[in-house]
């Protein structure tokens, strides 16, 4: 018969569980992950065009699993979402709100982490103790932040450049558009 603490022992030396209780991985990959679910539970309602930034995650996920490469420091990919986001910000204003940046952001590089770490590992005889592990250094938690800061400057100089007139959805119907049309009604 196998003793309560032996079988203890063994679920706390269990990959997943020294993986969690890790402090790098909890600051690496837990904090943003907390704070990526409440942005998400905020400000998901006020998206306009839901279908549209759904289309541009996966579009950020595919690009990050296809351009990963393991190099001699580690995992190394393209995080897609670190350039759509806040240009989306910036062209779309109040349709995205530029708090979104930092869950979408994250959400489009932890897949292809996992994706990395799962092509690194054999699934069956253990765990890839390398996503979020890098704690306050690692992507999963630098480059959110980094692409909120360039989406909230993005998204005051898209209010900036909306006042001018630049970014408009409204056509100013007293111009004429077809300055040649005027001339041949006028005849």
């Amino acid at each position: 018969m196998i003793e309560p603490a032996s079988l203890w022992l063994n679920f706390l030396l269990s990959a997943p569980v020294t993986y969690v209780s890790n402090p790098e991985t909890l600051t690496g990959t837990a904090l943003p992950a907390l704070i990526s679910t409440g942005l998400l539970l905020k400000y998901w309602r006020q998206v306009k065009d839901q279908q549209i930034i759904v289309g541009f995650l996966l579009f950020a996920a595919t690009t990050g699993m296809f351009t990963q490469y393991w190099g001699i420091t580690g995992l190394h990919l393209f995080t897609g979402g670190f350039v759509i986001w806040p240009v989306l910000v910036l062209l779309l204003g109040d349709r995205l709100p530029w708090p979104l940046a930092y869950p979408l952001t994250f959400i489009g590089t932890l897949i292809p982490d996992l994706y990395g770490a799962g092509t690194a590992a054999d699934w069956q005889n253990g765990w890839f103790f390398d996503v979020g592990g890098a704690g306050f250094r690692d992507g999963l938690f630098l480059v959110p932040l980094e692409t909120l800061m360039a989406a909230a400057m993005l998204n005051k100089f898209g209010i900036f450049m909306r006042r001018r007139g630049y970014f408009s959805r409204r056509v100013n119907l007293d111009e004429d558009v077809y300055p040649e049309d005027k001339d041949r009604r006028a005849r």
